[in-house]
């Protein structure tokens, strides 16, 4: 092998394959700065998206800082590549995608629902849970029924006794 054809083979397509986007999930809105104006996306790709601009809007175009899309719920943050314009008097505008911006979706939970959620923010959520699990645990473990059949019962209020005894009698020393 050459080594001109290692470079050859090396090399990746920077073509991409740019999809039509139906009519019915076209419309999106383009942000530039604090100007919003809404466009008709064309195509849609890996690498970016085609849009169509009415001409009354062209003299908010900017070019040289990142657009916002917003499109089918999603936002990106895009940057304009060329602009031509149409025969029928629309400006059709190249644009490449820099970034995803839309939110993930929140997954929910059972413990969503009472106001949980996940993160290192709210770590104090998860002691309580526990907290609440263990004292559930013992309460049932101590009911008459249940916690007789299993023997738990009696040792479990004694431990208690016993813990109340101590607290107790560690305040009337102190006092």
């Amino acid at each position: 092998m050459s080594p001109a054809r290692d470079t050859e083979k090396a090399e990746p397509s920077s073509t991409f394959f740019r999809c039509p986007v139906q009519s019915e999930v076209s419309q999106g809105l383009i942000k530039i700065g604090r100007r919003t104006l809404p466009a008709t996306i064309q195509e849609a790709s890996i690498e970016g998206f085609t849009a169509l601009v009415e001409p009354k809007f062209s003299n908010r175009l900017s070019v040289g800082t990142p657009w916002i899309l917003e499109y089918n719920g999603a936002k990106f943050e895009i940057q304009a590549q060329w602009f031509f314009h149409s025969p029928d008097g629309r400006i059709q505008i190249g644009m490449r995608r820099l970034r995803d911006l839309t939110a993930p979706e929140q997954v929910g939970s059972w413990w969503s629902f009472f106001g949980g959620k996940r993160g290192v923010e709210d770590a104090g959520h998860s002691t309580v849970v526990f907290a609440g699990f263990v004292l559930v645990v013992f309460v049932t473990l101590s009911l008459p029924g249940l916690g007789e059949k299993l023997g738990t019962a009696e040792r479990i209020n004694d431990s208690f006794q016993w813990l109340i005894h101590g607290i107790n009698r560690q305040f009337t020393k102190t006092w």
